[in-house]
């Protein structure tokens, strides 16, 4: 199983996983590694590409990216992507997602990780917020904007302290 997992996170795969359909993927990995849990309840919506420390969430053919430094560690990587989705993603189906506890569960505890310990707040969008935002200054991690159309990848750069400024007050912690 170890070698399994090992394989699906150093591939630039797209992560289609449920446990459904993978009957080897261990509920607890899925639960462990925050992006495996976005694959699992929306397959086909993530993609990974470890190398360049990039990570897409795109649903519909278009959606948010995170690009992050190269001194910047692949589980910080997912931590960030993880909290932008949940806190302040737009996609249409997310707020169902989450409202499911395993989700919120999730949240808590990337928010919960020491390394974060400095934005502890007891609004978990303001501590998102206040993570994201650390975690983005120097350009650590820069938020993109991902289209796929006709098989073309088009980029465009976001202003991640706009976008978080922009969103977020209305949604549920």
């Amino acid at each position: 199983m170890k070698t399994e997992t090992a394989m699906v996170l150093s591939l630039v795969i797209a992560l289609g996983i449920s446990a459904q359909q993978n009957p080897g993927t261990d509920a607890r990995v899925i639960l462990a590694d925050p992006i495996l849990q976005v694959a699992n309840r929306f397959p086909g919506s993530i993609k990974f590409n470890e190398k360049q420390r990039v990570v897409e969430f795109c649903p519909d053919g278009a959606g948010d990216g995170f690009v992050a430094a190269q001194n910047v560690s692949v589980p910080t990587l997912k931590d960030f992507a993880y909290l932008y989705i949940y806190f302040f993603s737009g996609y249409v189906e997310l707020p169902e997602w989450r409202k499911n506890a395993d989700a919120k569960t999730t949240a808590e505890r990337v928010l919960s990780k020491p390394e974060y310990e400095k934005c502890n707040n007891k609004n978990s969008i303001e501590a998102a917020r206040c993570v994201l935002l650390n975690l983005s200054q120097k350009r650590a991690v820069k938020l993109i904007f991902v289209r796929y159309d006709e098989g073309k990848r088009s980029v465009v750069p976001e202003n991640i302290v706009k976008e978080l400024s922009d969103k977020g007050s209305s949604q549920k912690q």
